[in-house]
């Protein structure tokens, strides 16, 4: 067996660690993911089944058809506004929007007045996603934030992004909440430890104040900043966002932050920059976030319920009038993965931020009235 050798991010990290002391899980997970040399989403393409994970887009050419069915009904409940502009957040390789892209051009009657704002910081992922939707005609944007994408009547879709945030991560000891930092054990070894105490009061819910020694909360700070951007946008012009990503209904104690490689869990210490980092999203911290600023937030509902009332078992039906064996039994498969409640129809869960002016478009508002000319 090969000798592990560590990244250069890792030393980087372990010089930065014994100059400085102990960092906190946050700022330990933004560095893996975001550094600007050695970061996870700065270098490689990490999605599908060569990478570390793969997404529902990936999976099948559906998810995108369904998620185009609810822009439309969305656009129809801001009003039909134009022009409009659609915004990814964390496009992957562009394979959402492309899918979108291909269903929007039948299904939207002014697809010509819509633009494309993709909001990426990864260069390698931003060139795939620009060769996926080079053929497409309508004006296409890449922004390294949400808050350089111009004003406007905005749709915005958020597929597996919330769960990239850095989260804060706090440890219970006998009388106090602890910050969990990360530091060097006595082999010189990234670890875990105990750091400064949290004051009363502050982050950790008062249900919470008593719980047990060693138990976990994990805080994700960003959000307040995105929520906050998007309070900016929608107090000017109609805005609706869909969250889709795997989470809980906080609030909730436990560790969710995880590494991925190669599509298996590895320990978040080896190979920093080389693994997935993510954490699950508390989307009653999430709601609760819109609601302080302004925003109106809807669900959140399974995604096997929001898929459904969609019409993907319509869909399904139609593409297979027209599929070999093979491509039918991979189409049923494809289904049963996204939509049942043992795989991703329950864990994944959606949610839909609106300004406060605007009602929950469907199926959010439990109407199921698609339209499906998706031949």
């Amino acid at each position: 067996m090969d000798e592990y050798q560590p990244t250069l991010l890792e030393q980087q990290l372990k010089t930065y660690i014994q100059t400085n002391g102990p960092i906190s899980t946050r700022a330990y997970i933004e560095a893996c993911l975001y550094d600007p040399e050695h970061g996870y989403y700065r270098a490689g393409n990490p999605i599908g089944a060569q990478g570390d994970f793969i997404t529902a887009p990936e999976i099948s050419q559906m998810f995108g058809e369904m998620i185009s069915i609810w822009c439309v009904l969305t656009w129809q409940t801001m009003g039909h506004p134009v022009p409009l502009q659609i915004v990814e957040l964390g496009p992957g390789r562009g394979t959402l929007m492309a899918d979108m892209l291909r269903s929007l051009t039948k299904l939207h009657p002014q697809f010509e007045m819509i633009s494309i704002h993709m909001v990426e910081r990864s260069i390698n992922l931003r060139a795939s996603q620009q060769a996926m939707l080079g053929d497409f005609p309508c004006p296409k944007h890449w922004h390294d934030h949400l808050s350089q994408v111009p004003p406007g009547p905005t749709i915005i879709i958020a597929n597996e992004f919330l769960d990239c945030l850095p989260i804060r991560q706090f440890v219970k000891q006998s009388q106090a909440w602890h910050e969990r930092v990360v530091t060097l054990d006595e082999n010189n070894q990234l670890c875990f430890a105990v750091g400064p105490q949290l004051p009363p009061g502050l982050i950790i819910p008062k249900r919470f104040e008593t719980a047990k020694t060693g138990s976990i909360f994990e805080y994700c700070p960003d959000l307040e900043g995105l929520i906050s951007s998007l309070n900016q946008r929608a107090s000017q012009h109609p805005m609706v966002a869909l969250f889709i990503d795997y989470g809980f209904e906080g609030p909730a104690l436990g560790e969710t932050f995880q590494a991925l490689q190669k599509h298996k869990p590895v320990s978040p210490f080896v190979n920093p920059g080389n693994v997935d980092l993510t954490a699950h999203i508390d989307f009653t911290a999430l709601a609760a976030h819109c609601v302080a600023n302004g925003l109106k937030a809807h669900g959140p509902r399974d995604q096997g319920a929001f898929l459904s009332q969609l019409g993907i078992g319509a869909r399904a039906q139609t593409l297979v009038q027209n599929a070999n064996e093979t491509q039918a039994k991979k189409l049923a498969s494809d289904v049963i993965r996204l939509v049942a409640p043992e795989h991703m129809g329950a864990l994944f869960k959606t949610m839909c931020v609106t300004s406060n002016f605007i009602q929950p478009p469907p199926p959010f508002d439990q109407q199921v009235e698609a339209p499906h000319d998706q031949t």
